[in-house]
């Protein structure tokens, strides 16, 4: 999953904007993109909004940014406390009634060191 696609994800339930990232592990990528086409609303890679920087400095983060895909981490929607796994580059972002509670406790347990206490211990639709 590229970084850029946080600056068009809402939380599919509460339709909440933006959304938290948290980054397990990342694969280095061939840039493809013109750092040019930066975000517009929120930079997931920074943590910040687009506007808040000049824009030759954002260029410039833009172009480290499109090195990169997340391979493995969580987006998290801080309004309902709902998690999405991000799964081999994947994220997965499905309504609680068709998520799998085994598959979820599992990918929590594979990475309970690097998940927030928040997520783990009450994270929706499951938690450890």
């Amino acid at each position: 999953m590229r970084y850029r696609l946080m600056d068009i994800l809402a939380c599919p339930i509460c339709k909440n904007f933006p959304l938290k990232l948290y980054v397990f592990e990342e694969a280095e990528m061939k840039v493809s993109e013109s750092p040019k086409n930066v975000c517009e609303l929120y930079c997931s890679y920074k943590n910040i909004s687009p506007n808040s920087m000049e824009k030759e400095a954002l260029i410039k983060e833009c172009e480290k940014c499109l090195s990169y895909n997340i391979k493995w981490g969580i987006i998290l929607c801080e309004r309902c406390g709902r998690w999405y796994p991000i799964s081999d580059e994947i994220p997965i972002m499905l309504p609680d009634e068709l998520r799998k509670k085994e598959e979820d406790v599992n990918f929590l347990k594979i990475f309970e060191k690097k998940i927030p206490e928040e997520i783990l211990l009450k994270g929706k639709p499951h938690h450890l």
